[in-house]
């Protein structure tokens, strides 16, 4: 060639490159086209991810992630930290838009922000400092089980699926109204900003929006129906917070965020950050966003997610199904202020990813969980009759036990690592198979597909295995996070960039997953794995509290006597007596544990009582029960001076809330009434202090609480002697 043609073909060639310069930025885009950026922001359970999608393309563009500090107090319990949470979204937002100068593209270009998120994680914080009151109690963790017993106590039967038909979920650990209750009863800090009126309980898609939009400087304190409906809180008739469930657990309504659709623009960030002016448009929990991400719109369509846990969600349409096998009834997704909500079944398994875990850093059985899982558990052709049921911390759905435990049963002298690591794996497959048959008799209509998609999703041998023993193709998406992307889409589809019509036409890569095996092979090893199952029942010895048995163990008063002195510096009670501040008294006269029954569930009732027999909470189920939205003040056909006649009377609510006297229990259990203290209007005079019983029942001094002698402070007694002629010792 020569030197002539060459020279001119250089020079065409750069010619090229400046006009594609000058129409696309510093950098070509990579197929010559331009489209707007939706970020979205995806907080897991163990990780925080900012990721940056072309609209309408599922591939990801960009994306950065930090692991989180992992907290365990205490056996059962875990907790995360919020800040560091809105550190590593800084963090990462900041990666993921640096990445985005190499594709042509900058920051300008994102046009909307949504968010996706680990639910029933719960947390607490100041309305005025925006600092968190307590860690972070994540999903997961079960210090709530004498909370619910204490709950339990209040409905009829015990019956654990007693608010179901109004939540859609049953009283479990599990859900956040649960976590709010305990931390309203065990956290000093939270009771102390709940009287102040400070309090703002939110999940953890209300406490990134809060700090994203200006946290205490005009803040939003909104949250989406997923994650709402995943609180125990929310009525999914009228998606909104229920007056008979904030009154059965004590939460106000006004420490709640305000209940919005999931795809709509909330507001604009104004943190200072990387972020600055970008709207924020979507907010989905990162199962239902999972469930958007892999394109399942339609009724009929499940997806399950394999992370820590494992989560299969069936969509059911505008059907609210009311499971009678252990599912969940949640809000699958609602795009727009005025699009109809899509429902859903849903069953929860705690422990997936987390059981291979253990074989890696209890068990060391293997050293890398993504390379040795897989290779290991193929190095044999079955489990050699080994079944390993990892309950953990109780099983979630479809048993909803919360005293079963883990158990590997069928060892024998031949057993090896290998067979312990293939059961886990299997383990897995069971427990979604006892969610699909539940879902089948729930619904009337088996599944004919699965999609899957998550972390452990990578492992072909799992993927193969699941499709084994469920005996339906198993088709996995190609990208494993599908979370995000589901929030990327409904962000987009508020800001007009991600039609949502498009999309459901869309059709995703998939790897596909076939039965190998016989049905009767199948069927044989699924009857093996339910013995297995009734093995890990009833092994955590829970003891449940006086208020659940209902015996008459100890006098009251003794049993409170005892307990004080076996309190720890962290306790509830301890707190209790400690605070100068506090507004609640130890009731004497409650001697038994039948009077003490009494206290809870039968006082204060928002009807006047006309005849003597005292109205309870549960009496009030009914009425909540039948309302609509016309009654709530949530519809459109009513006008305003008529939907304020109708509204629900929250203020009335609201003080029965704060006068209800609660029981609390000591770490054996021991029940304590705790009554709100009415400090008389009338001034009192100081008299003399003539005896120690004046001063304790409060007719010389109206103290604010009863104590006992020999409780009270040195320097109290002090202060006293110096100020009477009676010596207090």
């Amino acid at each position: 060639m020569s030197v002539r043609v060459k020279g001119a073909m250089d020079r065409s060639f750069k010619r090229i490159l400046r006009r594609q310069k000058t129409v696309h930025g510093d950098m070509p885009v990579k197929d010559g086209s331009r489209r707007s950026l939706v970020g979205v922001i995806d907080d897991g359970t163990k990780t925080v991810r900012v990721v940056i999608y072309e609209a309408e393309r599922s591939e990801e563009l960009a994306a950065y992630q930090l692991d989180k500090t992992e907290i365990q107090p205490q056996e059962g319990w875990s907790e995360q930290d919020p800040m560091e949470i809105m550190h590593h979204i800084k963090i990462c937002a900041e990666k993921a838009v640096e990445q985005l100068a190499v594709k042509g593209y900058s920051k300008d270009n994102i046009v909307a922000l949504g968010i996706t998120n680990q639910r029933e994680t719960t947390i607490a914080w100041d309305r005025f400092t925006g600092e968190p009151l307590h860690p972070a109690i994540a999903w997961n963790d079960i210090r709530t089980d004498v909370t619910v017993d204490a709950i339990l106590a209040k409905v009829p039967d015990q019956n654990k699926n007693y608010l179901k038909s109004v939540s859609g979920l049953p009283i479990s650990p599990y859900f956040s109204a649960l976590k709010m209750r305990w931390l309203k009863d065990n956290a000093k800090t939270v009771r102390r900003a709940g009287r102040d009126k400070r309090l703002m309980f939110g999940t953890v898609d209300s406490w990134i929006i809060w700090n994203l939009t200006g946290g205490p400087r005009g803040g939003l304190h909104i949250t989406d129906v997923t994650n709402a409906s995943r609180t125990l809180l929310m009525n999914l008739e009228t998606l909104n917070w229920d007056p008979m469930l904030c009154r059965l657990f004590g939460i106000h309504r006004d420490s709640l965020a305000q209940i919005r659709s999931s795809s709509e623009v909330y507001g604009v960030v104004k943190d200072g950050s990387i972020l600055d002016g970008i709207r924020i448009s979507g907010i989905l929990g990162n199962q239902q966003s999972a469930l958007v991400g892999q394109n399942c719109l339609s009724a009929g369509q499940a997806k399950n997610t394999y992370r820590s846990g494992c989560f299969l969600l069936y969509n059911t349409g505008s059907r609210r199904v009311q499971s009678t096998h252990g599912l969940l009834t949640t809000v699958a997704y609602k795009l727009g202020p005025q699009a109809p909500p899509v429902y859903a079944l849903e069953g929860s398994i705690a422990v997936a990813g987390g059981a291979v875990k253990f074989l890696r850093d209890n068990l060391k059985l293997i050293k890398d969980v993504a390379k040795d899982t897989e290779h290991i558990a193929g190095q044999v052709f079955s489990t050699g009759d080994v079944y390993f049921v990892p309950a953990f911390s109780g099983l979630y759905a479809p048993y909803w036990r919360k005293d079963a435990r883990g158990i590997i049963c069928g060892l024998t002298a031949f057993t090896t690592k290998q067979h312990i690591i293939r059961a886990t794996l299997e383990a897995v497959c069971f427990q979604t198979r006892d969610i699909l048959e539940a879902m089948n008799k729930d619904c009337g209509m088996p599944l004919s597909k699965l999609h899957v998609d998550g972390n452990m999703t990578r492992n072909d041998l799992l993927m193969q295995l699941q499709a084994d023993l469920i005996g339906i193709p198993v088709l996995r998406a190609q990208s494993w996070d599908m979370s995000a992307l589901g929030a990327a889409v409904a962000a987009g589809h508020a800001v007009g960039v991600w039609s949502i019509e498009t999309w459901r036409a869309t059709a995703t890569p998939i790897d596909t997953f076939l039965p190998t095996t016989t049905d009767d092979d199948r069927d044989a090893r699924y009857t093996k794995w339910k013995m297995a199952v009734q093995r890990s029942l009833g092994w955590a010895a829970i003891k449940k509290s006086i208020t659940m048995t209902g015996q008459n163990i100890r006098n009251f008063s003794m049993t409170r006597l005892n307990s004080l002195d076996t309190l720890s510096a962290g306790s509830r009670k301890n707190s209790l007596f400690e605070n100068a501040d506090t507004d609640f008294e130890i009731d004497e006269e409650c001697s038994t544990v039948e009077e003490l029954l009494k206290y809870q569930a039968r006082k204060f009732s928002i009807f006047p009582q006309k005849s003597k027999k005292e109205r309870s909470i549960l009496d009030d189920a009914d009425y909540f029960m039948a309302k609509k939205e016309c009654d709530y003040g949530l519809c459109q056909c009513c006008r305003t001076e008529k939907k304020l006649q109708k509204a629900t009377n929250w203020e009335s609510i609201e003080e029965m809330i704060e006068n209800d006297p609660e029981i609390i229990f000591d770490g054996d259990h021991n029940p304590i009434v705790v009554e709100p203290r009415r400090m008389s209007a009338a001034p009192v005079e100081l008299g003399p202090l003539d005896s120690v019983p004046a001063l304790l029942t409060g007719s010389a001094v109206k103290l604010r609480k009863h104590m006992h002698l020999e409780k009270l402070p040195a320097l109290f007694r002090t202060i006293c002697n110096k100020f009477s002629n009676t010596s207090l010792t």
